[in-house]
């Protein structure tokens, strides 16, 4: 298995992406905590099949940490992949199977760049991301890494704040005179 760099998702828990190849399959793997081991610790799985220089998208199992931003994670990596390998897009279909959640996948793909065909029925489709251009995707991929970022910088800077609060807090506390505090108890 070959790691990429840590990173984060949106929510600002770390990740760390893995891309494993088999005879058939290609898997970009996600794990909550770093691991050679291709099932310990995974939180996402993308499969993949190399067809004619463009990458398809044969499965993403559900395995329990949907709605984390561990999907971002694992599509931002298949792109980052896909181009530094000279592949020419990426291809995948909507399943009628996914029509309870065809919803979910279509804003998942559409905020990852893809184009997307659906049928008459909307239950099922077509997903489709060229990669002739990959200073643009990359670009895009960048100013959303950087928008999270500045997000997370923010959610780190109020948590900050407030633990700075409630540590003055706790000190008023500690600080309070006996004569407060027997007020307090009998009051």
């Amino acid at each position: 298995m070959k790691a990429f760099d840590k990173t984060f998702t949106k929510y600002g828990i770390e990740a760390y992406p893995y891309y494993h190849k088999d005879d058939v399959y290609g898997r970009i793997i996600v794990k909550s905590l770093p691991s050679d081991d291709r099932d310990e610790n995974t939180v996402f799985r993308i499969i993949f099949k190399v067809e004619h220089c463009s990458v398809h998208i044969t499965d993403i199992p559900l395995i329990g940490c949907e709605n984390k931003g561990y999907g971002s994670v694992a599509m931002r990596t298949l792109i980052k992949h896909s181009i530094n390998k000279g592949y020419l897009g990426i291809t995948g279909l909507l399943s009628y199977r996914d029509k309870d959640h065809i919803s979910r996948l279509i804003s998942f793909y559409a905020k990852n760049s893809f184009d997307i065909k659906l049928n008459s029925k909307k239950d099922s489709g077509y997903i489709q991301l060229g990669l002739t251009n990959p200073s643009e995707l990359l670009r895009k991929l960048t100013e959303r890494i950087t928008l999270l970022e500045h997000k997370l910088e923010e959610q780190q800077q109020k948590e900050k704040n407030l633990q700075a609060t409630i540590e003055s807090l706790e000190h008023n506390i500690a600080n309070e005179s006996k004569f407060v505090k027997f007020l307090k108890t009998y009051f």
